[in-house]
């Protein structure tokens, strides 16, 4: 296989973190946002109880609430960082991208695994990584400033040619988001346009 495009990374505390914040942007949960919420809630209901015992009740639920909003990433990063082995031996993983396939070679892992593009279940990109599901089981964190051959400019329409699949951007811009609607609304426009004709 003549490589195309290579990456050399390693699985840091950072990439861990990043891992997380794409989980729950992917689910669009704003988990946090809603935490924060709740706790607002608890400080109003404390508030309202004025010196009864529900002041106390809420209270101290407010303040586990907004603990727990804080605490919520670091404890999602220490349960990942035991059960991720890669992180542990602090292994480097090499991608090596050809024409017809491309090889995950790890040294913890073994023999390198080999992967067709076609087994592509999904692909989001962001700033700093492109994340790639296989089979609908494995995400791979491409880190854009990690390619050692090829650029990550190039690397977009590479990855949707050879997969035949969108890569969808992770968070939408404002921008992106108008963008969108108004195409939509030309669409609906040049519908009743003919419609009427």
């Amino acid at each position: 296989m003549t490589p195309v495009y290579e990456v050399r990374t390693k699985h840091t505390e950072q990439v861990l973190k990043d891992f997380i914040s794409f989980k729950e942007a992917e689910r669009n949960a704003h988990i946090t946002f809603r935490i924060v919420m709740l706790g607002i809630c608890d400080v109003t209901l404390a508030y309202l109880g004025k010196g009864s015992a529900l002041t106390y009740i809420f209270g101290i639920l407010a303040v586990l609430t907004f603990a727990f909003a804080l605490a919520r990433k670091p404890i999602g990063v220490r349960r990942l960082a035991k059960a991720d082995k890669n992180y542990q031996n602090q292994s480097e993983i090499h991608f090596i991208f050809g024409e017809s396939e491309f090889r995950i070679e790890n040294p913890d892992a073994g023999d390198p695994q080999r992967v067709k593009y076609g087994e592509v279940a999904f692909m989001y990109t962001d700033n700093k990584y492109y994340y790639i599901n296989v089979n609908n089981e494995d995400m791979h964190m491409i880190p854009k400033e990690d390619f050692t051959l090829g650029s990550p400019e190039g690397f977009y329409d590479f990855i949707m040619d050879k997969t035949g699949k969108q890569l969808k951007p992770l968070k939408l811009t404002w921008k992106m988001k108008t963008s969108i609607l108004k195409q939509a609304w030309m669409e609906v426009q040049s519908q009743k346009n003919t419609d009427k004709k």
